[in-house]
């Protein structure tokens, strides 16, 4: 999976209203619903396996990232949402630092391989410390989608 491919610029948050994490989360499953990539009907049902993902074990996976994820049948093709919290949100990380970059990744039940490609190709994309101050301190989403596309071509030679 292309990580840039499945970005869409009403799925990028640069300045989300959430001071929590779970507000976070559902501000960026709100968002995904907004754009047409998932059934309003099926909102709450994605929210609370999103939510019991997060209990189960953080989803702050530390340098100022998190990958809140789930899989869901009530989901056709993967969706992503991408938050930029300047101010920092306690995601209880494992490195206990607060999160800059939530990126919120929901894949197909039946494309659950693909699920576990993703979230390594999103960590790997993300532990460039280069990028992570660039998206920080972006102010729009085309930016944002050209640095991560920048990111990839870069870790692919």
């Amino acid at each position: 999976m292309i990580f840039s491919e499945n970005l869409n610029k009403n799925t990028i948050l640069l300045n989300p209203r959430a001071k929590t994490r779970w507000d976070l989360i559902a501000e960026m499953l709100e968002s995904i619903v907004k754009s047409g990539f998932l059934n309003d009907k099926d909102e709450e049902t994605v929210k609370k396996a999103l939510f019991e993902r997060e209990k189960s074990m953080s989803t702050g996976i530390g340098k100022g990232i998190a990958i809140p994820h789930c899989a869901s049948d009530k989901i056709g093709e993967i969706a992503i949402a991408l938050a930029i919290c300047k101010a920092g949100i306690d995601f209880d990380s494992i490195d206990g630092l607060p999160v800059h970059i939530a990126i919120l990744l929901i894949v197909p039940q039946k494309k659950i391989s693909q699920h576990i490609k993703t979230l390594a190709n999103i960590a790997k994309i993300m532990n460039d410390e280069t990028l992570r101050e660039k998206l920080v301190k972006t102010k729009s989403a085309d930016t944002v989608i050209e640095l991560i596309r920048n990111a990839e071509e870069t870790t692919k030679k």
